[in-house]
């Protein structure tokens, strides 16, 4: 198994954003060497982010047996289960949201063998940290009485 890391290490998402984000990359498996049981880390959440949903988009069908799920580090098909790239559209996704404490990926894993397709990989992401940081440093801004 070989784990690959996207070039883009920027987690894009701010601690201090409130707006619902919307990720992507393109990733063209024709250009890598990849293999079953390979992993793509190709969208950074950073630590205190919901997930509403993420997915793939095939934008170029392949051809193989090779299946690809999104998920990330915990669960490689916590977002889709493993699916053929060998049509284009949108893959089927679960209904699942997440929340990151920490920092993770939304992550692509290779099954039975090689893929040579073109997708998309998106994720709707918000902040859960409006005015904080993602360190988990905050300090308590309000009273009580």
């Amino acid at each position: 198994m070989t784990a690959y890391n996207s070039s883009n290490t920027n987690r894009l998402i701010k601690a201090s954003s409130d707006q619902v984000r919307v990720m992507s990359e393109v990733v063209d498996f024709s250009s890598t060497t990849n293999a079953d049981t390979d992993t793509f880390d190709v969208i950074g959440i950073p630590a205190n982010t919901l997930v509403v949903a993420a997915g793939m988009d095939v934008l170029s069908a392949g051809t193989g047996t090779g299946t690809i799920a999104v998920g990330d580090s915990g669960n490689g098909a916590y977002y889709s289960a493993a699916a053929a790239p060998t049509s284009a559209g949108q893959v089927t996704i679960t209904d699942d949201s997440k929340v990151y404490s920490s920092g993770d990926d939304i992550r692509l894993t290779i099954a039975t063998a090689a893929v040579n397709a073109k997708v998309r990989v998106w994720a709707t992401m918000i902040s859960l940290d409006k005015g904080g940081s993602d360190a988990d440093t905050d300090s308590q801004n309000v009273t009580f009485s």
